[in-house]
């Protein structure tokens, strides 16, 4: 019996595996920014109660949407390293302020969660499937979440006085990522990635 040789490219299998983790892509960027929903969502104590929090999670939804959207190669707002964190902190505060407009808290640690991860998201599905994002993976912020933040330690990472989740304050935020560009020569998302994947062993974290 001959064997018959697999026509699955590398494309393919890279394919599956946006599959396995993001299920069936509709419009990419929502998929990007549902799926980091998830990974902040379980630290909204107390949403569950709110009797509004359909409409919340649109409006929250649609904003999120809308400014990411803005970062793209077709919009002049992102110039350089100040317009990007001061999009990035103006998105935050209308963030955080939509959901004290419903009557729940919302802190800047969770917010920074769901623009964060979207945009790592984006560059997790590449250009190819999501546009105009690459210019700006060198100036975008590391999510921060239990995880990378017990990873940094054994850098001299500065001590948060609170979970990652409840950092009310941008400008405590904002050090950290400040931290993070000053001690690695590497632009702060290949950080993170490395970080995940366990290749920190470069000269680049020494």
């Amino acid at each position: 019996m001959s064997h018959r040789q697999s026509i699955l490219t590398e494309e393919d299998i890279d394919d599956f595996l946006i599959y396995l983790y993001f299920g069936k892509l509709r419009e990419p960027l929502t998929t990007c920014l549902d799926r980091a929903y998830l990974d902040f969502s379980r630290t909204l104590h107390g949403i569950g109660q709110l009797h509004n929090r359909a409409s919340l999670h649109k409006e929250a939804r649609d904003l999120v949407w809308t400014e990411v959207d803005k970062l793209r190669t077709n919009q002049p707002i992102i110039i350089d390293q100040g317009s990007f964190d001061s999009w990035h902190k103006n998105s935050c505060i209308q963030l955080t302020n939509l959901y004290t407009s419903f009557g729940h808290i919302m802190y800047i640690g969770q917010a920074q969660k769901w623009l964060n991860m979207t945009i790592k998201y984006i560059f997790t599905l590449g250009d190819k499937r999501l546009l105009g994002f690459n210019h700006i993976y060198h100036l975008s912020h590391v999510p921060l979440d239990t995880i990378i933040v017990d990873k940094l330690r054994k850098y001299d990472a500065p001590k948060l006085t609170k979970r990652w989740s409840r950092i009310e304050n941008y400008d405590k935020y904002f050090s950290f990522q400040q931290w993070i560009r000053s001690r690695f020569p590497i632009a702060p998302l290949d950080v993170e990635f490395l970080l995940w994947l366990g290749k920190d062993s470069s000269k680049h974290f020494t």
